[in-house]
């Protein structure tokens, strides 16, 4: 029986899969060289892993939030919850029934990450210990203290990398179950068993299979997508985690931020790259509404880089011909012609910054 591509991948991603699963089982904690390098896992995400979502906790029995209404958590239907009474249901139903225990608060971690990414005009911190507060009255104050302390951990593991790494495996050990006692005590062995890692497993599962993804360049972007799909409905689902599987566009930008599938979606034809777009958003759960709304927002960014690329033409002519303040009123005057009242942005980011926005790769369903 032949195997198809799509297969390969998937049967190489279960294969990754069940190896963490045993690695897990053995017993990480009591491994020297491995221990150090989970602690920075587990507190220094990959640059592959999901950016940090933009929209609301999924409840299952409420409609989630649209792109219309995701920013700012309002819901189209009168009487509707907030994003923030949304948040608060999440975190009762998923951690209430354990959140006495300091492993479950310390499983807060990346959440409070989470939590805080939703509200950026805001104070975070404070944000979150108002939703905290509501979520779990009794028992906000240890939740904060807990995090803080784990903060302390991480800075410290930072600050002393290059000494840690150049122990020995058992001086290792030594020093990190040392600090990890002076701060939480008897609950250190709790926290550094339990649901956190566990938490880092899925996250690595969902990297390795970015990972092998990223090197499928004889795949087509269906059979990409499929094996994407799939890793990320079984890595999640029934896990504390799986209020991530409702976080449809950071799937989405997950998806188109694969070099492969920039590299596919860059030889389609305009109208070919735009029915593929639509159908991978659709099959990462948007609603035709929000298709609809990509699709317009797809069309304002073409145009824009085709300005922007027009832009950087007649630029480039500029630059070679004229020197002075003679160069600086002709960039000024094209600056004008091509963005209008963008024009003083554009020039801000050129003189000040020194970024040029159309020199950027250009990431289609990205920028």
């Amino acid at each position: 029986m032949e195997i198809s591509k799509s297969n390969k991948i998937i049967m190489a991603v279960v294969g990754i899969g069940f190896a963490i699963v045993l690695f897990w089982a053995y017993g990480i904690l009591f491994d020297a060289d491995q221990d150090i390098i989970d602690d920075q896992k587990i507190f220094h995400t990959p640059a592959g892993n999901f950016p940090a979502p933009n929209a609301g906790f999924n409840e299952p029995a409420l409609e989630p939030l649209s792109i219309e209404n995701s920013a700012t958590g309002n819901a189209s239907q009168p009487g509707a919850k907030s994003l923030e009474d949304r948040i608060v249901m999440e975190l009762q139903r998923d951690y209430g029934k354990s959140i006495s225990q300091k492993s479950t608060q310390a499983a807060l971690f990346e959440v409070r990450k989470y939590i805080i990414s939703l509200f950026p005009n805001e104070d975070g911190r404070k944000k979150f210990y108002e939703i905290i507060k509501r979520a779990f009255p009794d028992l906000a104050d240890e939740i904060m203290k807990t995090l803080d302390k784990l903060e302390e951990y991480n800075q410290w593991l930072a600050d002393n990398n290059a000494e840690l790494s150049q122990m020995s495996g058992y001086d290792r050990i030594l020093a990190l179950w040392e600090k990890r006692n002076a701060l939480f005590g008897e609950d250190a062995k709790k926290i550094w068993s339990g649901e956190l890692l566990a938490t880092e497993a899925r996250k690595k599962t969902m990297q390795d299979t970015m990972d092998v993804l990223e090197q499928s360049s004889d795949t087509t972007v269906d059979e990409k997508l499929d094996v994407f799909k799939t890793t990320l409905q079984q890595t999640y689902e029934n896990t504390p985690d799986e209020f991530l599987l409702n976080y449809n566009s950071m799937a989405v930008m997950a998806f188109f931020s694969l070099e492969s599938v920039q590299e596919d979606l860059k030889q389609m034809s305009p109208d070919q790259r735009l029915l593929e777009m639509n159908k991978i958003r659709q099959e990462l759960g948007f609603s035709q509404d929000d298709i609809e709304k990509m699709a317009e927002i797809d069309a304002e960014r073409e145009q824009g880089w085709e300005i922007g690329l027009k832009y950087m033409k007649e630029r480039e002519a500029v630059v070679s011909q004229y020197d002075g303040d003679e160069r600086k009123q002709k960039l000024k005057e094209i600056r004008e012609k091509y963005f209008k009242e963008q024009a003083k942005t554009i020039e801000l980011e050129e003189e000040k910054d020194l970024f040029f926005r159309f020199m950027r790769p250009r990431e289609y369903g990205i920028n």
